[in-house]
């Protein structure tokens, strides 16, 4: 089997627990040389329907959410380029020959990877490791080389991150978000005053 390079590409507006927990549990059953996490530019299938925060603290964020775990680097390749963020562009620039590039992603998004950019050719170039919780139906992906990483489930979404930060507050929200967010992460978040209603 060649060496794999893991790229885990997303919005990560927050990134949160489930985000560095599925990060963690792919280098570890992918055994990947470095797995990226590639934070999005301008994620254009999410853009055009919701308010994305700036990427330069989504960047920010994942540095301080993913710091100190070996084998995993937060990449700001998409960040160096203008345009929206097509992953076939981001392959193409960090995969390396005689490696493997591996990409990682939750069941919902690999259930909607026909309508990526170039995505025949994307699907030539990358093998797809689908992030697997427990107890949820597992995703056929014709056409594609695939894999699973199982895990246990985390309940856990940047939907409701942003939900309970826009709210109003109170015990049982702050108690929530210590168990969703790294601490460093909303350390930044409070400071920039970022997802306040």
């Amino acid at each position: 089997m060649p060496p794999q390079l893991g790229i885990f590409g997303g919005t990560f507006d927050p990134p949160h627990v489930g985000h560095v927990t599925a990060a963690i549990r792919a280098r570890d059953q992918l055994a990947a040389d470095i797995l990226h996490v590639v934070v999005a530019h301008d994620p254009w299938q999410k853009s055009g329907r919701r308010s994305v925060t700036p990427s330069h603290h989504r960047l920010a964020m994942a540095r301080l959410a993913f710091d100190g775990l070996s084998g995993i680097e937060v990449s700001n390749a998409e960040l160096e380029r203008d345009g929206p963020s097509y992953m076939i562009d981001t392959v193409m620039e960090l995969e390396r020959p005689g490696t493997e590039t591996v990409l990682v992603m939750g069941p919902a998004t690999a259930a909607g990877l026909s309508t990526w950019h170039r995505a025949d050719e994307l699907a030539q170039r990358v093998t797809i490791a689908v992030i697997q919780p427990t107890g949820v139906p597992r995703v056929r992906l014709g056409g594609w080389r695939a894999t699973a990483v199982f895990m246990a489930p985390v309940a856990a979404s940047a939907t409701w991150v942003r939900e309970l930060l826009e709210g109003s507050g109170g015990p049982e929200t702050a108690a929530a978000l210590d168990r969703l967010v790294p601490r460093a992460v909303m350390g930044y978040i409070a400071d920039h005053k970022l997802y306040s209603a």
